[in-house]
């Protein structure tokens, strides 16, 4: 089958343009890691040739800390393109060194935005009235691009603004098979896997279509998710399972051809950091931890709140539980049923 049309778009949404649920297991042939790093490479530098061309100014990459975008930025250095660097941490945070370790390797200009617990409270209040909705992983992702606006604004002129999105959905990232890797039905399950989550995410109408045009609208068409296009996952779709799992130093490893392309592509003092593994950003940039926190203290300033044990202490469905009879006592119920008696 013949390759979709390069794009230089911010991303594409795949399941609109393709039906990409249906299974479909016998696509999936390519067992050998090293050849299946080899095209990533091969798309990964044809991908970012076309987004250079379609958005002029000065390329920015969001480094994360984790392996998708540091191979970003490796690739983008092996193409002679040294993207300004930005990361968002709290002080809880895991990302950091791992980020500036890339960087500094990569000879690449970054900004560190570390944030305080009462900063991310402030941005999270700003991403829920920007959002309209108060669900936990788009404000939690909201907030760290909110910091990010901040530099950018600084910046001046800004090109394309990279990021490693979208590569775990394609690739099975953070996922574990329940079958030999060998297996037939491995297979199925890798299939089953990635066709579920890129089905559900890689589309326009989600809880916020509109999402990047709510939170950065001034950077919004520059955001490009990198590996959420058709051309990436008709490549993905024909990996079996051998070219993305496999073992090193005695541990599983999860997305094995893109990290053996990361590794290849960075200076030998920071060929671990492509073997290093990483939470979603909303975990290890911290800002999970530091809105748990803020919730914590919002229980703890309940009327009575620590009359039997202390929500800064107390199991996590304690505190949750508190917060639900306080958003209770914020109704006119008590009013309704007195009145009624």
């Amino acid at each position: 089958m013949q390759s979709a049309p390069q794009t230089g778009e911010a991303q594409q949404f795949v399941a609109d343009l393709r039906d990409i649920a249906i299974p479909d297991p016998g696509k999936r042939h390519l067992t050998d890691p090293a050849q299946a790093a080899a095209l990533l490479d091969h798309e990964l530098a044809s991908r970012l040739n076309a987004v250079l061309a379609a958005h002029p100014g000065e390329p920015v990459l969001l480094l994360s800390g984790g392996v998708d975008s540091i191979y970003v930025a490796a690739a983008a250095v092996t193409h002679g393109i040294r993207p300004h660097a930005i990361t968002v941490v709290t002080a809880d945070g895991t990302d950091k060194s791992n980020a500036v370790a890339a960087s500094a390797a990569l000879d690449l200009t970054h900004d560190v935005i570390e944030l305080d617990d009462q900063t991310v409270s402030e941005l999270a209040r700003e991403a829920v009235v920007r959002l309209g909705v108060p669900e936990l992983w788009e404000v939690s992702y909201a907030v760290p691009l909110l910091a990010a606006t901040r530099v950018l604004d600084r910046l001046g002129s800004v090109g394309p603004i990279l990021t490693g999105s979208a590569a775990d959905a394609i690739l099975a990232g953070g996922r574990t098979l329940h079958h030999p890797i060998s297996s037939p039905e491995a297979v199925e399950e890798l299939d089953r896997i990635v066709r579920a989550e890129s089905a559900s995410n890689f589309r326009y109408e989600r809880l916020v279509p509109d999402f990047h045009d709510r939170v950065m609208p001034a950077y919004s068409s520059r955001f490009v998710h990198t590996f959420q296009t058709l051309r990436f996952w008709e490549l993905a779709e024909t990996f079996a399972p051998p070219a993305l799992f496999g073992e090193r130093d005695g541990q599983v490893m999860d997305k094995l051809c893109l990290r053996l392309a990361c590794e290849a592509l960075l200076p030998e003092s920071a060929r671990p950091l492509a073997w290093a593994k990483k939470s979603p950003i909303q975990r290890s940039a911290g800002i999970m931890d530091a809105l748990a926190t803020a919730a914590r203290r919002a229980a703890a300033a309940l009327p009575g709140a620590q009359t039997y044990t202390d929500p800064m202490t107390e199991p996590g469905e304690a505190v949750a539980t508190r917060l639900f009879l306080a958003l209770l006592s914020d109704t006119d119920y008590r009013e309704q049923k007195w009145s009624s008696a």
